[in-house]
């Protein structure tokens, strides 16, 4: 479709400090692939994590990648304007009538002639148009027993119960997808990579090495039991035969009876089976008889039972030599185990080897070769599916991703806003649910704002993580494990627990309240550390007083009392120096008021307060014109496209402060006040009026 791009006028917003483009009429539709695209808002953004029509989401991500970028969008827009006869049609619109498809495009006509179709499967009249409703019920659309032409075979489509026994075995271990109709089944590369894995196993199966007479399934964990301990009988024996003094230390087990002569004893014990496995023999010869190790006893029995007596027609004895021919044939079994595929199906052998005899993958390939035959008629259903789709969302999701608009306007809550937090006597409107949470902790610092992360608890739902800007009023009695309420916006409570902050300026009041603030924090944290230091001090010298009264000497109390008089004399004369210092300084202050003129005095107040809140303030209004909310969302994946301001003005609309109603009437009486309020109020008034009219005599005496 050719236009004429210097035709078309395009309308741009100013909101919060940044054009936004403005999407409202048909045309701007026809010439939106014209727009050059560094004016757009969002290039690409996640599916995952959006609070849209899952359907739509899916359509415009043609390539299902989880992300949605601005060429998939452009398409998307191109498809609605070859199917339709005029592209107002999805603006406000919410139904399709025959006569609304584009008929001078083969899209238009295919998808007209669908819509027909789907018509009569619906059984609509003809004075009804065809509406999303309609094709909300997939199974409706696509009974699951008939082919639907997406190539996936779920249960219901066959009635062949080993069909059906395998189908389910390939969507336990191998995975599964969704058919048309909604029910879960087995794609061809579902099904392809599970009977690769069945050949697999099969092959490893029937490498398993073999011995007439022995079932090394049986034998490999009696084996595994016993094998280092015959292994250190005979290296024992060889000892003896290399040096007949190793007996003595190898072979005598008289100090371990002594050991554990004093404890209850058990053939089970530890310590009983740490003892050889029998007496040492020069012949290197393990005879199964009453000399065995009686912790031993039955394994070994059960060792000769199932290998020695079937392979070498043995029934007591055993000798190097045969030990290490047995070693070696299972020595090839284990290799046989090691060799086991990772990936291994789980099925029985035989039932694996029926499997293929019966041609089951074969059969289960023309079942989806039967479903492909209809693809051409469900993918133009399908088509019109998303025609609907698009006529009902496209629109908002342009809104959101050409243009914040829905965000910036406040006309309902942008795709990426999760809910409401409630905290603090405040309501949050900007939150974000979180993907990744140290991903985003690294990118959403950049956003100038002040960010709190929740985490986010319901009962039957899985636990997810939550960042909420605040940008009204002040940061208050926000900390770290405080605990709060958020609501989505399909109206479920979540239980919000705050576990980190990113603190920046919240409003210029805040600025203005902050130098105080802190003189406060950090004047009340040395009077308490002043006060823990004199208290420290006071027990240190009560238990050294009390040390002295119990051993009083004339000495000793002279000196004391010496020692008593100096110490309270340097601390009158320290009294006397700061009351000297504070007098100097009052009287400076006074002589600098009684130099000004009447009208002068009141400004000093403004004035001092100007000079202490001033650069915060400053630094504050700097860093609220800053704020972004680009960081904030490309912590999660967004990729945006300017600079998406929360100036001061608008920060106001995302945090709602706590008010009264209209109308309400209110007690300021309150009987729990501090006693004595009123009079100190009093007090202060009297003082400020004494001091002018001290300055007034001075000044004019």
């Amino acid at each position: 479709m050719m236009t004429d791009k210097k035709n078309h006028v395009w309308h741009f917003l100013r909101s919060a400090g940044f054009d936004q483009v403005c999407i409202e009429q048909g045309a701007d539709l026809t010439h939106l692939a014209e727009l050059d695209a560094k004016l757009w808002t969002t290039l690409a953004c996640p599916v995952k994590g959006l609070r849209f029509d899952a359907t739509t989401l899916s359509c415009l991500d043609s390539d299902q990648d989880g992300r949605i970028r601005v060429p998939e969008v452009v398409a998307a827009v191109q498809f609605v304007l070859e199917a339709l006869r005029t592209p107002d049609l999805v603006f406000g619109v919410k139904s399709l009538n025959l006569d609304d498809f584009n008929k001078e495009t083969d899209i238009g006509v295919r998808l007209q002639q669908s819509a027909k179709e789907l018509r009569q499967m619906l059984q609509l009249p003809d004075a009804e148009p065809l509406a999303l409703e309609h094709v909300l019920d997939r199974g409706r659309l696509f009974p699951v027993q008939h082919p639907n032409g997406d190539g996936i075979i779920p249960l219901q489509f066959t009635e062949d119960s080993q069909l059906q026994t395998v189908l389910s075995c390939i969507m336990q271990e191998e995975g599964q997808v969704a058919d048309r109709s909604g029910e879960p089944g087995v794609s061809v590369e579902l099904l392809d990579r599970y009977f690769l894995r069945v050949q697999t196993t099969l092959d490893w199966l029937q490498s398993e090495p073999q011995q007439e007479g022995l079932d090394f399934a049986l034998i490999w964990p009696i084996f595994q039991a016993i094998a280092p301990k015959i292994d250190d009988y005979f290296a024992r024996c060889q000892l003896i035969v290399f040096d007949e003094s190793a007996r003595e230390c190898l072979g005598s087990v008289r100090n371990r009876f002594m050991a554990i002569n004093e404890q209850l004893i058990s053939v089970d014990a530890p310590e009983v089976r740490g003892l050889p496995l029998a007496p040492l023999r020069e012949e290197l010869i393990l005879t199964l008889d009453s000399t065995i190790n009686p912790a031993w006893q039955e394994a070994l029995s059960a060792l000769f039972a199932v290998l020695v007596q079937p392979l070498l027609n043995q029934t007591t004895t055993l000798s190097l030599i045969e030990w290490k021919q047995l070693c070696l044939l299972m020595r090839q079994y284990d290799r046989w185990l090691q060799a086991e595929p990772t990936d291994r199906v789980l099925p029985e052998r035989a039932v694996l080897q029926q499997w293929l005899q019966q041609g089951i993958q074969e059969r289960l390939q023309a079942l989806i070769a039967s479903d492909l035959i209809v693809k051409e008629e469900a993918d133009a259903i399908m088509a019109v599916d998303k025609l609907l789709h698009y006529q009902r969302y496209l629109v908002d999701f342009l809104n959101n991703f050409v243009t914040f608009r829905y965000f910036y306007s406040l006309r309902q809550p942008a795709v990426f806003q999760a809910g409401r937090l409630f905290i603090d006597q405040r309501s949050c409107d900007l939150c974000v649910e979180v993907a990744d949470l140290n991903q985003h902790l690294a990118m959403a610092g950049l956003s100038r704002t002040y960010l709190v992360y929740c985490l986010l608890h319901r009962a039957g739902e899985t636990d997810k993580y939550l960042v909420a800007a605040v940008t009204a009023g002040d940061a208050g009695h926000i900390m770290v494990g405080r605990h709060a309420v958020f609501f989505d916006y399909e109206g479920r409570d979540w239980d919000a627990t705050v576990l980190r902050l990113i603190e920046n300026p919240i409003s210029v009041r805040e600025a203005f309240w902050t130098p105080y603030r802190k003189l406060g924090q950090m004047l009340g944290e040395q009077v308490q550390k002043l006060a823990k230091a004199r208290e420290q001090n006071f027990e240190k010298s009560a238990v050294s007083e009390i040390d002295r009264s119990l051993k009083p000497s004339a000495a000793v109390s002279a000196q004391a009392s010496s020692m008593d008089i100096g110490r309270f004399a340097g601390i009158f004369a320290a009294i006397g120096l700061a009351v000297g210092a504070i007098g100097t300084a009052l009287a400076s202050v006074v002589t600098g008021l009684l130099s000004l003129h009447w009208w002068q005095i009141p400004l000093v107040p403004p004035g001092l307060m100007l000079i202490i809140s001033g650069p915060s303030m400053v630094i504050a209004w700097f860093k609220l014109h800053a704020r972004n909310l680009g960081p904030i969302l490309e912590g999660n994946g967004w990729a945006i496209n300017t600079h998406a301001r929360i100036n001061i003005a608008f920060g106001t609309t995302l945090t709602q402060l706590a008010t009264l109603p209209a109308m309400s009437q209110r007690s300021l009486r309150d009987p729990y006040a501090a006693p004595g309020t009123k009079r100190y109020w009093w007090l202060t008034v009297g003082l400020v009026v004494a001091l002018v009219l001290l300055w007034f005599l001075l000044k004019h005496r």
